[in-house]
């Protein structure tokens, strides 16, 4: 009889929390992942591509298109970013297909393909990053304005502390923070790569380290996920300080504050790194 009654009350339990189950979400990185754990719960929220892999290097299994199936809202980065996804949207447009490449302002996505990059890392621009999560928060009917405020206040709270460091040169390992440089005022002067995908030629590499021996430059930034011995054979001998940036944000843990967080460590290693 107990076991019986364990059993039914462990029914009853389960089947009530079913019920007041919220929309399943699927993230496509895990940046994104950081926004939506702002308004959904952990358990209700799946990630595509596995931490320490990046859009560059991804590719769809069938248990990831399982995963894309199950999901009742996909919050993705767009077409230029995931184009692995495309074709789902059309399969299934009985879905939530939250595009953030979609919400970014369109004077800023013009401005970029004036200058012959667009930029599609649409998680390392706060503003359409804010655009995105109100998007989201319609969709499971939840209140944006909380996560607004704070994110507003990270924002002018980064731009004071970079305050200081806005006019030292720095390199990047590919070109992936446009967006946060550009609302920063901060002094990008190169990126060794435009993508992982694409290897700088002999004249490139040059003239790369021409530009690097003139001082200019005080800090370059590697990534975790791709190997430094390019950044390694370009500065050696020089006395340029070093940084590590994540554009993946995978040393952060998802929680309700995570993208705020991921801000603010970003902040701080080009805080860091163009201090020294």
């Amino acid at each position: 009889m107990k076991t019986f009654l364990r059993a039914f009350l462990s029914t009853v339990i389960l089947g009530s929390a079913a019920a007041h189950a919220g929309p399943a979400v699927l993230a496509t990185v895990h940046p994104l992942a950081l926004v939506a754990a702002s308004i959904t719960p952990t358990q209700e929220l799946q990630v595509l591509v596995p931490t320490g892999m990046t859009p560059h290097d991804f590719s769809l299994r069938p248990s990831d298109v399982d995963k894309v199936q199950s999901a009742d809202v996909i919050f993705w980065a767009g077409e230029e970013a995931e184009p692995y996804l495309a074709g789902f949207v059309h399969r299934w447009p009985d879905k939530v297909w939250i595009d953030v490449a979609s919400l970014a302002a369109d004077d800023e996505v013009h401005d970029h393909a004036e200058h012959g990059h667009h930029d599609p890392h649409w998680w390392l621009d706060p503003l359409t990053i804010m655009s995105a999560q109100a998007e989201l928060a319609r969709a499971l009917d939840k209140d944006p304005k909380p996560f607004a405020d704070a994110l507003q206040a990270q924002i002018e709270s980064s731009y004071q502390q970079l305050t200081g460091v806005q006019q030292r040169g720095f390199f990047v390992f590919h070109r992936a923070y446009d967006h946060w440089v550009e609302l920063m005022k901060l002094k990008q002067m190169g990126s060794f790569t435009l993508s992982p995908e694409q290897k700088p030629g002999l004249k490139t590499l040059q003239a790369m380290r021409q530009q690097l021996a003139a001082g200019d430059v005080v800090c370059v930034f590697s990534e975790p996920e791709f190997s430094p011995a390019l950044i390694d054979s370009m500065v050696r001998g020089l006395d340029i300080a070093r940084g590590e940036l994540d554009p993946m944000a995978a040393h952060i843990r998802l929680s309700e504050d995570g993208y705020l967080v991921f801000l603010q460590d970003l902040t701080e290693r080009f805080v860091r790194c163009l201090s020294e």
